[in-house]
């Protein structure tokens, strides 16, 4: 399992977007931002094009700053 930092803006109204990064543990980028838009897409409220993601990048162990994130990949 990897460990992703994705970043990207949220729809907060009409034509009002509010940014955001979120680490994530995947299998691959493909994986992580599926989890992102369904994870953002429930709590929220939003449909998946209310989302956008700009930016996904793999971090290594000493990169992540989410101790549930380390967890999962077992760099903790």
């Amino acid at each position: 399992m990897k460990a992703f930092k994705i970043e990207g803006e949220i729809e907060t109204g009409r034509r009002s977007w509010r940014k955001f990064s979120k680490e994530i543990a995947a299998e691959n980028e493909e994986t992580a931002k599926e989890k992102v838009l369904c994870d953002l897409g429930s709590r929220h409220g939003l449909a998946r094009r209310g989302i956008r993601i700009r930016k996904i990048k793999e971090l290594s162990a000493d990169e992540i700053t989410d101790t549930a994130v380390k967890h999962r990949i077992g760099a903790d």
